[in-house]
């Protein structure tokens, strides 16, 4: 029950039909599958950040000078108001209380609801390393964060970015399009190791042999100094690099806080059924916050990925308006483009007990894959050269888990495209979108 100072309209938001946590592609999804359902119930968008819908995929485009800020924004300024929303963005939640069906927000506001979405996405991880606090020294994760990173451009030189993720590489790109040089400090042996395998790191080392770019693999930061500004990075090698800008960029984690202490299940991420719904009725979740069905593992997984958001989303908001609609799984996808050069990783990419895992490499065409099988199902595949116009293929073959014994040759064929697969005679329907 809801207590009766909100009642009484005493620190209170008000109430919602439905309360999404989150501005993004999952939260977006949701409200527009929503209003094709009901146009007219109250819908409430809680985010903490004071921007409206955008795309965090962009940024670093942006801050290399390759897009526009305006084409960074996905709607318009006159977006919720058309949809009948009551944005309260500028203050994030900081308690969900799935009994009461309250959501206790930042600022000492409550907001009621009838249905909930959580989709508060994921934050940077940000190691404990002496000097982390100095100016000069960011995270890359919102608007915000990409307007600090593109003030300092003009006037830097050098920079450090840690991590060999997905957002250090992109940042990397971005600053050597600034004329700035650019030392990326990794603590494994390898790049993008989250997304291949040790068998990949040659093509992809190869990939980022850039002018301006300086790569140290197996060190870390051991400290960041500077007079009140970042002046150098000291390693744990203990090698200087003098520097004007650090970067940190070592992965992110989904947004639980609030959730913590209630009865909504969660493992790496919430827990939701086909329906996106999590144990606890009329809760729902999607996005980088979501463990849902990952068809190529066969479990629960967090795909991080914005067609997955935008698809569970969708999912989420219809099932939240009353049209059961059903979740079936995703196939992750992961595309890295660096300069001319490309890698998509899709599905399962590193080998379990029983898996086989081929490779094709031609050097000469510089042409990498390597493809994971399983029982003769293909659920996974890394790679890079002609043959990523294939990917979407290839996932879709992943998607459906059938067997694919009989086009074996092709898939591992000296030349693979997406007729190569369709002149087979190989059925290509699937049960969701894909991009």
């Amino acid at each position: 029950m809801v207590d009766k100072a909100f009642e009484e309209g005493k620190a209170d938001s008000g109430f919602s039909n439905y309360v999404i946590l989150g501005n993004g592609p999952a939260g977006i999804s949701a409200l527009l599958a929503i209003r094709e359902v009901d146009p007219d119930g109250e819908v409430a968008i809680v985010s903490p950040e004071v921007e409206r819908y955008y795309s965090k995929i962009l940024l670093t485009y942006w801050i290399g000078g390759k897009t526009d800020l305006d084409d960074v924004f996905l709607v318009d300024e006159d977006f919720y108001e058309k949809n009948g929303v009551r944005p309260l963005l500028g203050v994030g939640a900081s308690r969900v209380d799935p009994i009461g069906k309250v959501v206790e927000l930042e600022d000492g506001r409550r907001l009621a609801y009838n249905s909930l979405l959580l989709a508060m996405g994921s934050s940077p991880q940000v190691p404990d390393i002496p000097g982390a606090t100095l100016s000069g020294v960011y995270s890359l994760r919102t608007l915000e964060d990409a307007k600090k990173i593109k003030e300092k451009t003009p006037t830097s030189k050098r920079a450090v970015v840690l991590g060999g993720g997905l957002v250090s590489i992109k940042t990397v790109e971005g600053l050597l399009a600034r004329g700035i040089d650019v030392v990326l400090v990794v603590t494994s042996g390898r790049l993008l190791s989250q997304i291949t395998a040790p068998e990949d790191q040659e093509v992809v080392f190869n990939m980022f042999q850039v002018p301006g770019l300086d790569i140290r693999l197996r060190c870390d930061a051991a400290a960041i100094e500077g007079d009140g500004e970042v002046e150098r990075v000291r390693l744990s090698t203990g090698e200087v690099i003098d520097c004007d800008m650090v970067v940190i960029g070592k992965g992110v984690s989904p947004n639980l806080s609030s959730i913590k202490g209630t009865e909504i299940e969660a493992g790496f991420g919430i827990l939701v059924n086909d329906r996106m719904e999590t144990n606890v009725p009329n809760v729902y979740a999607a996005g980088d916050i979501a463990e849902g069905h990952d068809r190529a593992r066969g479990k629960h997984w967090v795909n991080a990925l914005w067609s997955s958001a935008v698809w569970q989303g969708r999912v989420a908001g219809y099932n939240m308006a009353g049209r059961r609609v059903s979740y079936p799984g995703d196939v992750g996808l992961n595309s890295v483009s660096f300069g001319d050069k490309s890698l998509i990783t899709l599905g399962k990419i590193r080998p379990e007990e029983g898996d086989e895992a081929v490779l094709f490499l031609d050097r000469r065409r510089k042409e990498y894959r390597r493809l994971v099988f399983s029982d003769g199902r293909l659920v996974g595949a890394v790679i890079s050269g002609p043959s990523t116009q294939a990917a979407g293929v290839l996932r879709s073959l992943i998607a459906r888990g059938e067997d694919t014994a009989g086009i074996r040759n092709v898939l591992l064929g000296a030349r693979l495209s997406y007729g190569d697969v369709v002149h087979t005679g190989t059925r290509l329907s699937y049960c969701g979108p894909l991009g």
